[in-house]
């Protein structure tokens, strides 16, 4: 490739505000089911790994779930017997404020926009781990003009698919959303089928592709808040392939 066309032609890449360096970065976590539990696990990870590496404040997370703990939610949700009866969001919070003296937030309301006015004007990154495409559009209308950057996850019974793209509706042909790649999420009906035990519902989602995905998803967050930047925008995977794919941000 010519020197001309490689200028014309740029790698899009993300990068994190200066802001995240001397602050507290903050992260609205929506769902905090299977994909969600693993996602708040990971996140007090990334958070005692910055204060660490000498970031001043870390993270600060606020869990948005109305859910409570079912014996289906036990085995493939990052929660125990000890957890049952009680809100998701609360008992995930909870569990790390008290492990590492935190001040995270839970909410145990479903998700609204009206509701959630200041977390979602505050929240750096939003990291949704719904069931329903009617939450993703939700979440597509709720942060119009927000600087911030969304990651979305989600997946069937042993695939799923992450995709990392930005807030502000006017920043989306540069990093591209869920709701931009998958247009028919937008007329898309929800299915609201519940498992009634642990064992259909290991057989409904495998025991470990929550894990698998959000690893992927979490890794890209692991990227821009060590690294300051990635250009990743989706990643796959397939556990009964053993295949992950990674898609880039759009060249510009």
């Amino acid at each position: 490739m010519s020197a001309v066309i490689q200028a014309k032609f740029k790698r899009t890449e993300y990068k994190t505000p200066q802001t995240w360096r001397s602050d507290a970065i903050k992260v609205v976590v929506i769902g905090a089911g299977g994909n969600g539990s693993e996602v708040v696990d990971t996140l007090a990870t990334f958070h005692h790994a910055l204060i660490s590496l000498g970031h001043p404040a870390g993270l600060h997370v606020t869990v948005i779930d109305d859910a409570v703990v079912r014996e289906p939610n036990l085995v493939r949700q990052r929660f125990w017997p000890c957890d049952l009866g009680q809100y998701k969001a609360i008992a995930l919070v909870n569990r790390y404020n008290m492990m590492l003296g935190l001040q995270w937030e839970a909410r145990p309301e479903q998700f609204s926009a009206a509701k959630e006015q200041s977390a979602v004007r505050r929240a750096d990154i939003v990291i949704s781990a719904v069931d329903t495409a009617s939450a993703r559009r939700e979440i597509a209308h709720a942060f119009n003009h927000h600087n911030g950057m969304w990651l979305d996850l989600g997946n069937a019974h042993r695939h799923g698919q992450v995709i990392f793209g930005a807030l502000d509706p006017a920043m989306r042909t540069k990093y591209p959303t869920a709701v931009d790649i998958y247009p028919e999420i937008l007329t898309m009906k929800d299915s609201l089928e519940k498992s009634c035990s642990a064992a259909e519902s290991l057989a409904t989602q495998d025991c470990l592709i929550n894990r698998a995905v959000t690893t992927a998803g979490m890794s890209i967050i692991w990227e821009v808040l060590r690294y300051g930047k990635t250009d990743k925008n989706v990643v796959s995977v397939n556990l009964e392939t053993g295949e992950n794919m990674v898609g880039k941000f759009p060249d510009h």
